[in-house]
């Protein structure tokens, strides 16, 4: 278990950074643009005191024409696929939740490095979305990668190490046995 406990406190920090990007480009970004009159709150307040979905459709570029800070409350899955309301969104939610016990089993188990990094970047990721799910229903989606009339779907941090962490753990599969066995962890007895 010991040397799990960097994995874990891993897994913490991935939660804290997606929340904390979520409220530095809503409070401190999008706010601002949209009700020039609204004192942005701090992260403490935010996470403990907002409870709804509360900006309007906003954007604000960050590199022109290629990035943007746009405001989606996303209601369905990663990249806005299925998109749900009402009881849907706890559906989602407890299938998630069932998602990333099952992801946690496999991370105490597993001894293999490389696939527990993969883990814990999607159970971090996975569990950052939950967060917004319980409170406003919907996933903070912000950034918005376009060129010219195409737009990439909107996403946020934890879409990122969602992402990241399946590209690892497919990379890990490639790269077979060989590579597995050189990055296993060695029990200590």
């Amino acid at each position: 278990m010991m040397n799990k406990l960097p994995y874990l406190l891993s897994i913490f920090i991935i939660i804290i950074l997606d929340q904390v990007s979520k409220w530095y480009v809503l409070e401190e970004m999008l706010l601002n643009k949209a009700y020039a009159h609204k004192v942005p709150r701090d992260f403490i307040t935010w996470m403990t005191e907002v409870k709804a979905a509360y900006l309007p459709p906003v954007s604000v570029p960050v590199l022109e024409g290629y990035v943007n800070f746009s405001m989606v409350w996303n209601r369905g899955v990663s990249f806005g696929m299925f998109q749900q309301s009402g009881d849907g969104v706890w559906v989602l939610i407890g299938c998630t939740a069932a998602i990333v016990l099952g992801l946690l089993v496999w991370f105490f188990k597993t001894e293999n490095m490389n696939t527990r990094t993969s883990l814990l970047l999607i159970i971090g990721g996975a569990l950052g979305n939950i967060i917004d799910r319980v409170r406003f229903g919907s996933v903070i989606d912000f950034v918005d990668i376009y060129f010219g009339e195409w737009h990439y779907p909107a996403f946020n941090f934890a879409d990122s190490c969602i992402v990241i962490g399946v590209l690892l753990m497919l990379l890990n599969s490639v790269m077979g046995e060989k590579t597995e066995k050189s990055y296993t962890l060695k029990k200590h007895k």
